[in-house]
């Protein structure tokens, strides 16, 4: 069975939160730019927001989200995932290119980029701007990840707020038949799971707190991907991270049995990689996989729960002593 999941986008909402700014004539110190209608030439979307910092030129604040397109991995761009840049290049004969750049897993085989450039200053003078398609000094295009993969079309519109923030419940469920759990933050789903429509699922009672696709929460937040293990590759299965290079090595290494369902189910932080202590405000997740062949995995806030489940043969798996995977809010 294949649970379908819903792709939220920026259709949360935005949360009230004014931009910080003085009175009069005073400028804004972070604006916010939206990316609208940008399209990458082999039908990809880029979609999401950006701050920008007027007194240190740099950016901010960051949540914008790659799909679609020639068979590539979609991919958010998060503070917790990635890096960002700016920097204004000169034009022979007059003029400034202002480019942003944002990168993540650099020096690892998922490494992954955007580049986008405008003609002036984003200091909320314009609202709107185009897209440079062709950059003016070297004359390259300029890419999301592979050179073929070149900005289209679209522009930078200012915006009056940040990336919203929004929390929502992640809920478990499980199936006796399969012996297999799998949890879901999409309202929809989680309504088909409860009345039947996907049969044989039940709540545990068990779930955890993260944070909307597309919010904007605090510089270690990272997205969660989810992959669906294919029946026919005897797993009927699904598998979340959020780490964006364990997301790319399933694709990579057993792309032939899991399929990508989503890079952003929900967002979450992740925990000091070595170890395993969760930002202050959040609580540890753990997950244990059943070491079978049908490959499922479990995840709980409860050590209990993890034991019971090593007892019965599971392994934990993550990061430090305490092998702690992710880190859900504490609200």
């Amino acid at each position: 069975m294949k649970i379908s999941t819903t792709w939220w986008g920026w259709a949360l909402g935005m949360a009230v939160a004014l931009l910080a700014g003085g009175s009069g004539g005073t400028q804004a110190a972070t604006r916010f730019w939206a990316l609208q209608n940008v399209t990458l030439a082999d039908g990809g979307t880029i979609t999401g927001i950006f701050g920008y910092v007027n007194v240190s030129h740099t950016v901010s604040d960051w949540n914008i989200r790659m799909q679609g397109g020639s068979g590539q991995l979609p991919f958010t761009f998060v503070p917790g995932d990635s890096a960002s840049s700016a920097g204004d290049i000169a034009i022979s004969g007059g003029g400034f290119i202002h480019a942003f750049e944002f990168h993540a897993n650099a020096a690892t085989p998922a490494f992954r980029f955007l580049q986008l450039s405008v003609a002036h200053d984003l200091d909320g003078a314009l609202t709107t701007q185009p897209l440079y398609l062709v950059d003016p000094v070297t004359g390259g295009r300029y890419s999301y990840d592979l050179p073929d993969r070149y900005v289209a079309s679209g522009s930078l519109v200012l915006v009056p707020f940040p990336p919203p923030v929004g929390l929502v419940d992640v809920i478990e469920f499980y199936h006796a038949g399969f012996d297999h759990y799998v949890m879901s933050a999409d309202p929809a789903e989680i309504d088909a799971l409860d009345t039947g429509y996907f049969t044989g699922w039940a709540r545990t009672g068990q779930q955890f707190q993260a944070y909307a696709t597309g919010s904007s929460a605090g510089p270690t937040m990272n997205p969660v991907c989810r992959y669906y293990g294919l029946p026919s590759a005897g797993l009927d299965s699904h598998f979340y991270s959020a780490s964006t290079v364990e997301c790319w090595e399933v694709n990579e290494y057993f792309g032939t049995e899991w399929q990508i369902e989503s890079d952003n189910v929900f967002q979450i932080d992740l925990p000091n990689a070595t170890t395993g202590a969760c930002p202050g405000g959040t609580i540890p997740v753990y997950r244990v996989f059943n070491h079978r062949p049908d490959a499922n995995h479990r995840y709980t806030t409860r050590t209990v729960i993890r034991a019971q489940m090593e007892a019965a043969g599971w392994i934990r798996e993550g990061y430090g002593p305490d092998a702690t995977i992710m880190c859900a809010t504490s609200f």
